[in-house]
């Protein structure tokens, strides 16, 4: 890897200090041992670009995101983030890359442990779960819309409104917690080592929406990926009875 004339020694060592915030750097991509580490992320995205000042704000913004994931994700075990980071630089210029992270930032704050939401992982996020769903319900308005595209984010930042205001309410499914404890609306239980063997599995026989280890975001949502995951889920006997 030759790297980017654009990316200053300055940037390489603040990425490279992240790493460690990956843990093992987990991937679901079959037949990849980990996922790259913040540098070696975005020297292949630079691939050569000689634009300084985009590279510098790039760098810096991918770095915010990476340690808002971790911050408000710590427990986070899947780190896929090629095509997220690939959104990111083509945001276009330093103020549109800066403008993208925060929202990535601000999503992480109003979904992750320090919120009332207190969700333990990313990977509804990252892998397309949500956006799928959100996009089955009216395909015509917006199969056009992307998983990590500002329209996305516009209706992810109005659903963690009304999911807070349902915890205030103290919602049947999205009831008030206790302690320290993290929210699982779903069937099935997501602890990590059951969420690492589901999510393995479910990247084999190809039932995640995105496959967010590509730079391309090979993606689709004309399946009930939700449905299927928690079926998947029952017959490895992960299903759980509370529902909360």
């Amino acid at each position: 890897m030759t790297g980017s004339p654009a990316l200053l020694d300055e940037a390489r060592d603040e990425l490279a200090r992240l790493t460690p915030l990956l843990g093992a750097r987990a991937s679901v991509a079959p037949g990849r041992p980990c996922a790259p580490t913040p540098v070696a992320l975005v020297e292949q995205i630079l691939d050569g670009s000689e634009d300084a000042e985009r590279a510098r704000a790039f760098a810096r913004a991918l770095g915010e995101v990476i340690c808002a994931v971790a911050d408000n994700f710590p427990d986070n075990i899947f780190w896929d983030l090629d095509y997220l980071a690939c959104c990111l630089w083509q945001a276009g210029s330093a103020p549109a890359i800066d403008d993208f992270a925060r929202r990535v930032v601000s999503l992480c704050l109003g979904f992750g442990n320090k919120s009332k939401l207190r969700f333990r992982y990313a990977h509804d996020f990252l892998y397309g779960y949500d956006w799928a769903r959100w996009v089955m319900r009216k395909p015509d308005e917006r199969s056009g819309v992307g998983p990590f595209d500002l329209v996305f984010f516009d209706y992810l930042d109005g659903r963690q409104k009304a999911l807070v205001e349902l915890v205030a309410s103290n919602d049947r499914k999205y009831s008030q917690l206790n302690g320290r404890e993290f929210r699982n609306p779903f069937s099935f239980i997501r602890e990590p080592r059951e969420e690492s063997q589901l999510h393995h599995l479910l990247a084999q026989v190809d039932l995640i929406p995105l496959k967010a280890w590509r730079l391309d975001g090979e993606r689709r949502w004309d399946l009930p990926f939700t449905d299927l995951r928690a079926k998947l889920a029952d017959r490895l006997g992960l299903s759980r009875g509370d529902g909360r």
